[in-house]
């Protein structure tokens, strides 16, 4: 009988074993996460702001590769290539002043129309041109190229504690384009000289 007993027993044992090896297991509890104990920035919601330096000039983004057309092949169309990207942003000595506010402040400052700056963040990757189509009259070896108007500037912002300073980098949205005809005189502008020295080589002068 007790041989009986301890073999019931075993048997017992046996399926508790395998009851427990068949259960799923259960993922451990994880304590939540502590959100790093780091001071916020101090805020300048309505400080006065000045405007110091501000720099504008005219940045080459993209360019496309030289093409040979002959006076007589009509339409030819052009791709640029991205050459450099132009990145919107805004910097502080660690203040957080409204964007908004900052980048309408030196709209007006500058004498720009609302929405004529890119907001930070923006970048001219996101705004690429169109490919052009341009129509040949005369044979040559022509490329065609883009650029934006860039505006950096730093600012001083009044606030409770005391005297902040920031910076602003910013483009205007619209690009501008030319075509560019190697062996002849690019012009004065910066940019187009850039562009021309890069897809046609030195230039004459």
């Amino acid at each position: 009988m007790r041989t009986r007993q301890m073999a019931a027993v075993a048997v017992l044992l046996l399926g508790a074993a395998a009851c427990t090896a068949q259960q799923p297991r259960q993922a451990r509890a994880v304590p939540p996460a502590r959100p790093s104990a780091s001071p916020s920035s101090p805020s300048c919601e309505a400080g006065a702001l000045r405007w110091g330096t501000v720099r504008q000039e005219t940045r080459l983004t993209a360019l496309s590769p030289v093409v040979t057309v002959g006076g007589h092949d009509g339409w030819t169309t052009f791709r640029n290539i991205p050459l450099r990207t132009v990145t919107a942003s805004l910097h502080t000595d660690g203040v957080r002043v409204p964007q908004r506010r900052v980048m309408a402040s030196l709209t007006r400052h500058l004498g720009y129309d609302t929405g004529d700056l890119m907001s930070p963040g923006e970048n001219t990757a996101h705004h690429p041109r169109p490919p052009e189509r341009i129509g040949s009259q005369d044979a040559g070896r022509l490329a065609t190229a883009e650029a934006v108007r860039v505006v950096d500037a730093s600012f001083a912002v009044e606030c409770p504690g005391g005297t902040h300073y920031g910076s602003v980098t910013t483009w205007l949205g619209a690009t501008r384009g030319d075509t560019l005809a190697c062996g002849a005189d690019p012009g004065g502008e910066a940019w187009l000289r850039e562009a021309y020295r890069l897809a046609c080589g030195p230039l004459s002068r």
